[in-house]
């Protein structure tokens, strides 16, 4: 009994210095790798910046955050005799930070809380020059800015053919030629942030290819792209459900939403063959005018403003149409959407205008913009004696047309006019 008790007793210690030394090892092991830069440690507030720059003996560099609505400075720091520099900063979640060297020398870095993110390059052309490790959402977002800047070596290409030739006698052939050559590197460009979005969905890189410009447009828009914006927010908010950025991103998805959902009812209640929504504003001498006090008539409801180029374009050749029908059972009512009632009524006196005009002066802010779904002018409605609207989006030829028919075919009907009317002039 006593040797089985004594073997037991050395098995059990045995094993007890084994798990012992297992437990060491693994402490051991998990302070050493709490300790290691690139650690993948999520729950770490900081980043590591270190690396070597040609060119850079000396020099001091910034490191700066850039947040949904801010550029802020964070912190300075100098490189050493030989180029070699090392930043600990402290953050709290996954965001987009600046390095930057002067103004037009610097390097966008996209980075998560327990990255070691290592960069070497050259000083005299940070942008151009450098490499990444450690950060694979920096690393992407470089390989789109390198993809950015090799298209803009090919319009700045067509920029020099362009000044060369403005005073050739073909210059308006090869102008034509170069705008169709800048379109087509413009396409190429935004079909390549479509697709680094597509590989990319879980990366906060993609959101500088979201709102990436060419030039001075924007690659993807919300209205013409919104599958984009959707898919990037869907797919982000699953990794990082509570970074600014996302939440940042989500809000302008709700939002586009909800005006699509507003603009789709607005516009079903302004479809042709609905009654149009009644208008009461003010005229030039204050009284107000309804569009309903017009029941009876064939309306044009014209909506525009004394600063608006095209507007004025088309006044004249409205007032053509006006005085050849007016007296036929035709009006406009006007809405002008000017920031003043001098700027108003003096569009109204240098263009001759005849017809009635209203406005509150609120330009875009007023509610006959959203009552009517307006996106630009001039637009124009056409609307029946009855009130129902007939017709959208007129130009004066197409005004002179529709209106020809009408009466036409109301004399043919009805046999004659009704007292209010003449017989138009066919």
């Amino acid at each position: 009994m006593a040797i089985v008790f004594t073997f037991g007793f050395d098995k059990r210690n045995r094993l007890a210095s084994v798990m012992k030394k297992l437990f060491l090892f693994s402490f051991l092991a998990s302070l050493f790798m709490g300790c290691q830069p690139g650690n993948d440690d999520r729950e770490a507030d900081h980043f590591l910046l270190h690396g070597k720059l040609e060119n850079a003996d000396q020099i001091m560099l910034s490191l700066e955050e850039l947040t949904t609505s801010d550029l802020i400075p964070l912190d300075s720091f100098s490189t050493d005799d030989g180029g070699s520099f090392s930043h600990r900063q402290q953050i709290d979640e996954a965001g987009f930070f600046i390095l930057r060297i002067n103004e037009a020398n610097h390097l966008t870095l996209v980075v998560e809380p327990g990255e070691s993110v290592k960069i070497q390059g050259d000083a005299q052309d940070l942008a151009d020059n450098h490499k990444i490790e450690g950060s694979p959402g920096s690393s992407l977002l470089s390989e789109l800015n390198r993809h950015m800047r090799k298209q803009y070596v090919q319009v700045d290409s067509l920029s020099a053919v362009f000044k060369e030739h403005q005073y050739a006698d073909d210059f308006l052939e090869i102008r034509d030629e170069l705008i169709k050559a800048y379109r087509e590197i413009y396409r190429s460009q935004q079909e390549y942030v479509k697709s680094f979005i597509r590989d990319n969905p879980r990366s906060l890189a993609s959101i500088m290819a979201l709102y990436h410009y060419f030039g001075n447009e924007l690659l993807l828009r919300e209205n013409e792209h919104f599958e984009y914006f959707e898919l990037l927010s869907e797919s982000l908010s699953r990794v990082y459900p509570t970074n600014k950025h996302v939440l940042d991103l989500s809000r302008r998805v709700n939002r586009h939403r909800r005006n699509e959902a507003q603009r789709r009812l607005a516009n079903e209640n302004v479809a042709v063959g609905k009654e149009a929504p009644e208008v009461i504003l003010p005229c030039p001498e204050g009284n107000l005018v309804s569009l309903s006090s017009f029941r009876g008539k064939y309306v044009l409801l014209d909506f525009w403003a004394a600063w608006c180029a095209p507007c004025r374009k088309a006044n004249p050749k409205l007032k053509d149409v006006y005085d050849e029908y007016q007296e036929y059972g035709f009006e406009i009512y006007g809405i002008s959407l000017d920031r003043t009632r001098d700027q108003w009524l003096q569009g109204i006196e240098e263009d001759s205008v005849t017809w009635t005009q209203v406005s509150d002066l609120r330009i875009w802010n007023s509610p006959v913009v959203s009552l009517y779904n307006l996106e630009g002018i001039p637009y124009s409605l056409l609307i029946d004696p009855e009130g129902i609207i007939i017709k959208k989006d007129l130009n004066p030829e197409s005004l002179r047309d529709t209106l020809s028919v009408i009466f036409e075919k109301e004399r043919s009907n009805s046999g004659q006019l009704s007292d209010h009317k003449k017989e138009p002039p066919y």
